[in-house]
């Protein structure tokens, strides 16, 4: 998927590893979650995962959406700030289907907080919002497919006692529950930074043909001389095909190496991971540079697939701050 439409990628990892992959760790017990599930398996509904907000990025943990226990048992569900809007998952009914939501938000008992934990929202039907449920597209990134990424925000909407995730309880320990309810973004740290390995084979494939089939005229004044034959021409193509091969491997032991990607040991192999995938990816910019003209232009899919995987440098964590909580978590 990744190979030939990068944006259709990021919609399967959302819906398939954050959602579902969410929802399953609490299906044992919920057997009430079999419906919701089936349906998210056949995407007759599309899953989304909102943690982050506005004001809360890489310290999601201290976000502000509330949800408050009602008297009834159920929840109340609000944004009550500018920067408690969620951001930027896509939530928007333009996909044609409905949209549910696995959205933290802050337990309030009594006006107490229990912690951060993971609520089960609806957000849209196939052509409208539910209620109390607000989404303002954000303009489209440069250079991608277009993904109705949001902002995303809630008045008072009002969830059944069952839309809860978990213990109602507040944890010994409110870290690591929240490190445990959004394990599915440290599985997320290693696939899809793969999608940045079939991002550079596309590109260095491209590249390559481009390579042999463009020529200029050869030094005899007559003869057609194929551009491949130019060192500057081949050694991204190189470098390209070389990081491809490496990293597929790489990625097959990563993999293996990491049964439980949330263990902090196993985390840090996907950091490492991810990291190297990210530095490997810069060659895209200078395969798309070799391809000319044509490499600026959406149809040679170069340019567009380095825009696009650019997004994984920040996507279920951002690179730099992965990697030094990895060093210090070394030390």
């Amino acid at each position: 998927i990744a190979a030939r439409d990068m944006t259709a990628f990021i919609i399967a990892a959302i819906h398939v590893n954050l959602c579902i992959g969410t929802l399953s760790h609490f299906a044992k017990e919920r057997p009430d979650l079999q419906d919701l599930l089936t349906k998210l398996l056949s995407f007759e509904i599309c899953g989304e995962f909102m943690l982050t907000e506005i004001g809360h990025g890489l310290d999601a943990r201290n976000l502000e959406t509330t949800a408050t226990l009602q008297a009834d048992g159920s929840f109340e569900l609000h944004t009550p700030t500018t920067a408690a809007s969620k951001v930027m998952p896509p939530t928007t009914p333009y996909c044609g289907i409905p949209r549910v939501a696995i959205v933290f938000a802050r337990l309030m008992v009594r006006g107490k907080s229990q912690g951060v934990k993971p609520f089960i929202v609806f957000l849209s039907d196939a052509d409208a919002m539910r209620p109390g449920v607000s989404s303002r597209i954000l303009p489209t990134r440069p250079g991608t497919k277009p993904l109705d990424h949001a902002i995303t925000t809630f008045n008072r909407v009002q969830l059944p006692y069952n839309a809860l995730l978990g213990s109602p309880a507040k944890p010994e320990s409110e870290r690591a529950e929240f490190l445990c309810h959004i394990r599915r973004v440290a599985v997320g740290t290693l696939s899809l930074s793969i999608m940045g390995i079939s991002a550079i084979r596309v590109g260095t494939r491209i590249a390559a043909l481009y390579s042999e089939r463009r020529t200029i005229t050869a030094p005899d004044g007559h003869s057609a001389m194929p551009i491949i034959g130019f060192s500057t021409q081949q050694r991204p193509i190189v470098e390209g095909w070389v990081q491809g091969k490496v990293l597929t491997a790489f990625a097959h032991w990563a993999v293996g190496m990491c049964p439980d990607p949330a263990h902090p040991t196993q985390h840090a192999i996907g950091t490492i991971f991810k990291a190297t995938v990210i530095k490997a990816s810069r060659v895209l910019g200078e395969l798309a540079e070799r391809c000319g003209w044509r490499g600026l232009f959406a149809f040679n899919q170069i340019s567009e697939l380095d825009l696009t995987f650019q997004g994984n440098s920040i996507a279920e964590g951002d690179t730099l701050v992965l990697c030094i909580r990895a060093y210090l978590n070394f030390l």
